[in-house]
């Protein structure tokens, strides 16, 4: 019950609430038919990521840097832990020159 008495609390459910808002408006309102012709099925697409980006740009950015050093965190440990004759090029392809 303390809880709803903080301030962080409340903002972010206010934050949730108008970016929730935005979301659907922007999303929703791209799918409808504004012209005449056959539904622009990208264009419902293009405007929900670009709004689900642009809502929470900041913390859009520190997701992916936090994926990408958790990405190669992961494969450095895999890298270490695989012994050689198994590791090979961590299943990547590798590029092989000289062989016709």
């Amino acid at each position: 019950m303390l809880e709803l008495r903080s301030s962080s609390f409340w903002r972010a459910i206010l934050a949730e609430f108008l970016g929730s808002l935005l979301y659907a408006l922007m999303g929703l309102g791209a799918s409808l038919r504004w012209v005449p012709g056959p539904p622009s099925v990208l264009g419902a697409a293009l405007a929900f990521g670009l709004a689900q980006a642009t809502l929470s740009l900041l913390r859009a950015l520190g997701y992916l840097l936090a994926q990408l050093l958790g990405a190669l965190a992961g494969a450095g440990v895999l890298y270490g832990l695989t012994p050689a004759p198994v590791r090979g090029t961590l299943g990547l392809t590798a590029v092989r020159w000289g062989r016709g």
